[in-house]
């Protein structure tokens, strides 16, 4: 199902995969403010197509014969060729010199000049001194947000507005704040608010970084159905419940946890006869390793593991390992399904701090 793509509309139309680790997101007003007029010809589909397969140092190797499977069939070499040419022109893309490995040459993207070229967002000229002061007055405004008992939607709009990077028109980012104010009540937007700023101060993490890890959550929270401060709550103990066992199986990160999971998970520790966490990981374990390090579908675990388990009484490792011995478990072959790629970026959830009225 990983080639397949999807569309969702919540006052914005998202193209993606289900296997996708980078995603635009263009808004109106950035077209209205004439982002498509400033690239003519090829250069917009190659600078798409190359702004979504970048490295983790916003490069990439290719060349024009591979991007050329990406484009129109009928587009010539000369057409790709220009539209590069084009984006080098106005800096917004940096290419190798000499052709690395395959014919392929390095090619370095630099969307922060984007501003520049399609004049979307105005540039900060008002010195290191303006700035400093505009991010204290930031802090500021999210702190007052996070020590209220409640806020009003003003204040809450505001506070997510800080997280934009210095020099951003809200402007662009307004429209999408509006659809989340409508979305979620404003307590979620609240703990949002204090999970980001908790994020910034743990990690250390750069202005440019905070907007993008809030739109991370709230697309998390759109794909839960997560609108309410109860369902919020109720996720969060979910997931506190559950992470050990779903590290175990090869989910390391909140966003690739699926409710159907997370119930799961639950059920080996809660129903029937609970089993303690260490146990159920050991189940895990030993189901994996009867795949021969493939990864068992949960079914499959519950079938041969939890449920005998559950049924035995069983209360340790040892007792768990006295069992299959005794048992001489022997589970009948199914076809191995292989462990996800499973995307590294680290949510930053906890037990919430807030009470529900």
């Amino acid at each position: 199902m990983d080639n397949q793509f999807s569309i969702k509309y919540q006052k914005k139309i998202s193209f993606f995969s289900e296997a996708d680790q980078q995603i635009i997101e263009l808004g109106n007003t950035a077209i209205e403010q004439g982002f498509l007029k400033a690239f003519p010809g090829t250069s917009l589909a190659i600078f798409l197509y190359l702004i979504t397969h970048l490295n983790g140092d916003n490069c990439l190797q290719t060349n024009t014969t591979l991007i050329s499977s990406y484009l129109p069939v009928e587009l010539e070499r000369t057409a790709i060729e220009e539209g590069l040419n084009y984006l080098a022109q106005h800096d917004l893309i940096e290419i190798s010199p000499r052709r690395e490995g395959d014919y392929r040459y390095t090619i370095s993207v630099k969307a922060e000049n984007l501003s520049n070229l399609a004049g979307l967002a105005p540039v900060n000229s008002d010195g290191q001194k303006d700035e400093d002061n505009n991010f204290k007055e930031r802090v500021k405004i999210r702190q007052r947000v996070i020590k209220q008992t409640t806020s009003g939607p003003a204040e809450i709009k505001k506070a997510l507005l800080s997280f934009l990077p210095t020099g951003s028109d809200p402007r662009l980012a307004g429209e999408q704040i509006d659809q989340w104010l409508e979305s979620f009540e404003l307590p979620v937007l609240q703990e949002l608010i204090r999970r980001v700023d908790k994020w910034i101060n743990k990690n250390h993490a750069a202005g440019d970084q905070a907007f993008n890890y809030l739109s991370g959550i709230v697309d998390d929270w759109y794909r839960k159905e997560i609108f309410n401060y109860k369902r919020l709550q109720y996720f969060d103990q979910l997931y506190r419940e559950s992470r050990e066992l779903a590290s175990a199986y090869g989910i390391k990160n909140w966003q690739n946890l699926t409710p159907s999971h997370l119930e799961v998970f639950k059920s080996w520790l809660s129903k029937d006869f609970p089993l303690s966490k260490s146990v159920a990981c050991f189940a895990i374990q030993e189901a994996i390793k009867r795949k021969k390090g493939a990864c068992p579908s949960l079914q499959y675990i519950e079938n041969n593991f939890i449920s005998p388990w559950k049924q035995a009484r069983i209360k340790s490792i040892e007792q768990a390992k006295a069992y299959l011995e005794k048992a001489a478990v022997r589970p009948s072959p199914v076809p191995a399904t292989r462990a996800k790629n499973w995307n590294q970026l680290n949510w930053d959830f906890e037990e919430s701090t807030r009470g529900v009225n």
